[in-house]
């Protein structure tokens, strides 16, 4: 009479040791996928300790020449701001990534000020910012010097979002002697860009990285590959096209979001591959996450726009 528990028991006993032995196995799979990730996709960031992180200006900061442009605030042009908050533009009128050659074309595109959301959790980000009485020359000088040695240098850029700035060679990328000077520059920003204040890394590389074959003159084509600090993976494709137009110079931005989390350089690529998917695209970017950049980008361009030729003119070169 008690053959039948017994069996039952035994089978439950089988049960839950193979239970536990699939679980052994799975839990060391994903052990060893983390080692991997961290020998071989982890780069760990600049230093950048979070009790240095300041939106405001240090007492040291404030008797720096350069304070001047923290407390002189240009704001968007109201064609820019009444465009972004319309709300999402269609998709099909965005610049697909395919199709990014055409920032080249002579004039504009049907949407130069918009955002949106896709249905497979990336995002998009169009902005047109008008620099009065400047040079795309101009704008390759700051993107060097505004990224060096002094964090107010940054922090005048967007008063109250920008906090930090650092920078290395990006790692396993060829130089480029006669290339710009960013080229192969990892920059380690800290900013809020309305998702709260972290740090990020930026990889300039050359615009032919991004299929732009060539710069016409009086143009400049800043390209750059925007990822997690700790290098894990790129989840951003940024392109901002300089051109001249009379009484200065347009820059027209384009911002690919979760379109590709692809390797960054210096990285294996696991983590990238693993993350690269629907399910984790719609979790890990916030649905509000493409306005807020399309709103940060333009406050940010037009600061700079107010203030970079004199800039230029004191702290540029003197030849």
């Amino acid at each position: 009479m008690y053959t039948i528990p017994l069996m039952n028991h035994r089978k439950r006993k089988i049960k839950m040791k193979l239970i536990g032995k699939i679980a052994v196995v799975f839990g060391t799979g994903i052990l060893l996928v983390c080692v991997i990730i961290y020998l071989f996709d982890y780069r760990k960031p600049p230093a950048s300790p979070s009790e240095n992180w300041h939106a405001y200006l240090t007492e040291r900061e404030q008797q720096h020449p350069l304070a001047k442009y923290w407390y002189k605030i240009t704001k968007p042009d109201s064609v820019v701001l009444e465009s972004l908050r319309k709300g999402p533009i269609i998709p099909s009128d965005m610049l697909a990534w395919e199709n990014r050659l055409e920032l080249s074309n002579p004039g504009y595109q049907k949407v130069e000020n918009g955002w949106c959301l896709l249905e497979d959790g990336s995002g998009y980000v169009a902005v047109k910012t008008f620099f009065p009485n400047a040079t795309a020359k101009m704008l390759d000088w700051w993107f060097v010097w505004a990224q060096q040695k002094e964090n107010i240098r940054y922090k005048i850029w967007y008063p109250g979002a920008h906090y930090s700035m650092a920078e290395i060679d990006t790692p396993n990328t060829l130089k480029h002697p006669n290339g710009k000077e960013n080229w192969g520059k990892s920059r380690f920003p800290v900013e809020d860009v309305g998702l709260g204040v972290s740090q990020i890394r930026l990889d300039f590389v050359p615009p032919d990285e991004f299929g732009f074959n060539e710069e016409p003159d009086s143009t400049s084509i800043v390209t750059v590959r925007v990822g997690l600090a700790n290098g894990l993976f790129k989840h951003t494709d940024m392109i901002h096209y300089i051109r001249p137009v009379k009484g200065g110079v347009e820059m027209r931005s384009r911002f690919w979001m979760a379109r590709d989390l692809e390797p960054m350089s210096g990285g294996l690529g696991l983590a990238a591959f693993l993350a690269d998917n629907q399910f984790i695209k719609r979790r890990a970017m916030p649905s509000y996450a493409p306005k807020e950049l399309a709103f940060h980008c333009a406050t940010e361009y037009s600061q700079l726009a107010g203030f970079l030729p004199e800039l230029y003119a004191v702290y540029g070169p003197k030849n």
